[in-house]
């Protein structure tokens, strides 16, 4: 693991955490992103998603909706300048039909790793086991952790 991000690219999980304050097991993972959001709202480093997290942060699977509120911040979210949407087309389709044969993953999940590859990401984060059981070559893919020291709240 590396010491920071450079490029993180961020799978939708990593916004639900976020917007509902997640602990699972004692993970505090919706302080974790809160964290990751952060650095990026500093200017530590751009957060690269693709264009299917807007759609795919309403519901997380086997989870309930967001609430209307919780749409609402997480969309208007996605309008910050150090958030990086990631178009998908037919080559990252394609890419990503390859990868979810190769990995056993969801389609979503594979279009994910279609767009961080394209992105040229040096991470990709995600609290998603099937995904972040995936090896490859071209890119870490882990579930997200504080790095550095954390931020201090106002």
């Amino acid at each position: 693991m590396a010491e920071h991000y450079r490029k993180p690219y961020l799978d939708a999980s990593v916004f639900i955490a976020w917007i509902k304050g997640e602990v699972v097991a004692g993970a505090e993972r919706g302080k974790i992103a809160a964290h990751i959001l952060t650095l990026a709202e500093r200017g530590e480093f751009l957060i690269h998603t693709s264009a299917i997290t807007l759609a795919e942060v309403h519901k997380k699977r086997r989870k309930p909706t967001l609430e209307e509120s919780e749409d609402e911040q997480v969309l208007a979210y996605f309008e910050h300048d150090y958030v990086k949407l990631i178009d998908v087309d037919r080559r990252i389709g394609e890419q990503a039909n390859g990868f979810s044969r190769q990995y056993s993953i969801s389609p979503n999940d594979a279009i994910h790793l279609a767009c961080a590859l394209r992105a040229e990401c040096d991470v990709l984060l995600a609290w998603d086991s099937p995904l972040t059981g995936v090896t490859h070559p071209a890119i870490r893919i882990e579930e997200p952790r504080i790095i550095g020291q954390l931020a201090l709240e106002a």
